[in-house]
């Protein structure tokens, strides 16, 4: 039996790294997760078998995969003004493709509260709870992580002259997506496109508050290609990174695809509970420049227990709930009081220039729901011009944990409204429901690891109605 080269590669980096972070382990915190999983499925991958894993988990229905990484993290007792963290994940499937490649690959220096990073690592973007949510509109963890070079403030910094009531958190970065094909330009395929990513958020309320608010916003646009896609304006490759971070004009046009949220949320801490309620609210291209409505977002309620159940308990107790309600079928920009058609309407997470729309290897960067066009029924219109065809829906979505008899049981159910897209929409709407169960069970073997399963469906017309059964062993701890 021979291995893949690609293969021996992640096994070689995995086993390199391991031996510099157990140099390093004396003064920091170096921990490691592996996994093993076998899945099957009677079609494709179930929608929440595959959504929101960072582009692991294949859709060819059946597959086994394994998942290794390790990781250093910063240590929060270490007074040090500097600190470093790296991380690389490896990740090997095998099922009607083979399929080897890292996930996670990064390093990052902290200097005080501000941290520079460089390569790939999942991350996502807005207000949002991420255990539980159908993912963020404009960046949900859905894709892999691409490459990047980052500046941000990652967790929030009180502001000290506001006596820490007021905290902020920001990030800075710019990636790399790699080549496209060009649905109007001058060129049919450009070699290099690129993702401007900044957000900025404020949270009112400090430590000892029980409200909390928080408020801010994020940005993001693809861009690349403008010297060859529009050679009459003449832009060279920094003049067009500057239209597109700025939002600048261009004779009455955007440069880049530009997509974002400005989101608001509030959050209540109980003696046993904690709520928090949020919204998302979509702009795109133009909007901030041209389309920006009140009808399309993410609304979401998230419910989790603070209260630690008595030790050794084993019977039923939920731990969080999650409640959201998601819309993208207006698109259409309109004047508050009036009502008046300003702008033309929007094509959310599909681009008027570039084919690959708000995607990276071949899923897409932002919501889940908005899915890859070949992911859909085949009976359904499609384009080649757009990465989904289907971006207008309103959908419905909740999440529970909960524990019983040592058992830790987990819920997504998600029900769905289908009207494709401006370009290619459906004939009627399309119905989709979308289920996950899952079931892990914590054992005394291999110094601690654990057992899960998982059953899921989709049930509908926007997906093939599929079933699935995932079986698996996790493992995680430290090595200091």
């Amino acid at each position: 039996m021979s291995f893949p080269i690609s293969l021996i590669r992640v096994c070689l980096t995995l086993y390199l790294l391991l031996i510099v972070f157990e140099l390093q382990a004396q003064d920091s915190t170096v921990y490691y997760k592996a996994s093993v999983t076998a899945a099957g499925a009677t079609a494709q991958t179930p929608f929440w078998q595959h959504a929101n894993q960072y582009g692991s988990i294949p859709l060819n229905g059946n597959f086994g995969i394994i998942d290794a990484g390790i990781y250093k993290v910063y240590n929060p007792h270490n007074p040090r003004l500097l600190q470093w963290s790296a991380g690389v994940q490896g990740i090997a499937s095998y099922g009607k493709s083979e399929n080897v490649f890292l996930s996670d690959l990064y390093a990052a220096l902290k200097i005080g509260k501000v941290e520079i990073l460089a390569g790939q690592k999942r991350m996502t973007a807005g207000l949002v709870d991420t255990t539980l949510s159908s993912g963020s509109l404009a960046m949900a963890g859905n894709a892999r992580p691409y490459p990047r070079i980052q500046i941000s403030v990652p967790d929030y910094w009180p502001l000290y002259f506001t006596n820490n009531f007021v905290s902020i958190k920001f990030s800075y970065s710019d990636g790399y997506l790699g080549a496209s094909g060009i649905n109007y330009g001058s060129v049919t395929r450009i070699p290099d496109t690129y993702l401007h990513q900044k957000q900025l958020y404020f949270r009112l309320g400090n430590k000892s508050n029980r409200y909390r608010i928080y408020l801010g916003a994020n940005h993001q646009a693809i861009w690349g290609g403008e010297k060859e896609t529009m050679p009459l304006y003449r832009l060279d490759m920094l003049k067009a990174y500057w239209y597109t971070i700025s939002g600048k004009t261009l004779d009455y046009k955007k440069v880049g695809n530009h997509f974002g949220t400005f989101d608001v949320g509030g959050e209540w801490h109980g003696k046993d509970w904690n709520f928090f309620l949020y919204r998302q609210n979509i702009y795109e291209t133009g909007s901030l420049f041209k389309v920006s409505n009140f009808e399309d977002g993410l609304n979401g309620l998230s419910v989790k227990r603070t209260k630690p159940l008595p030790k050794g308990s084993s019977y039923f107790a939920f731990h969080s709930f999650l409640l959201e309600v998601i819309g993208t079928r207006n698109q259409t920009n309109l004047y508050p009081i009036s009502e008046l058609v300003l702008f033309e309407r929007a094509n959310y997470f599909n681009s008027y220039v570039y084919q690959r729309g708000w995607s990276y290897y071949g899923s897409g960067i932002g919501t889940p729901l908005a899915p890859p066009s070949p992911s859909t029924d085949a009976n359904l219109p499609r384009n080649n011009s757009e990465f989904t065809n289907n971006n207008r829906f309103w959908a419905f979505h909740t999440g529970v944990t909960a524990s019983w008899l040592n058992l830790n049981l987990s819920f997504r159910g998600t029900y769905s409204r289908n009207s494709g897209s401006f370009l290619t929409p459906f004939e009627d709407v399309r119905q989709q429901v979308s289920l996950w169960l899952g079931v892990e069970k914590n054992l005394n073997i291999l110094k601690g690891c654990s057992v899960y399963s998982a059953l899921s469906s989709d049930i509908g017309k926007l997906y093939p109605n599929t079933y699935g059964l995932a079986i698996g062993l996790r493992k995680t701890g430290f090595l200091d």
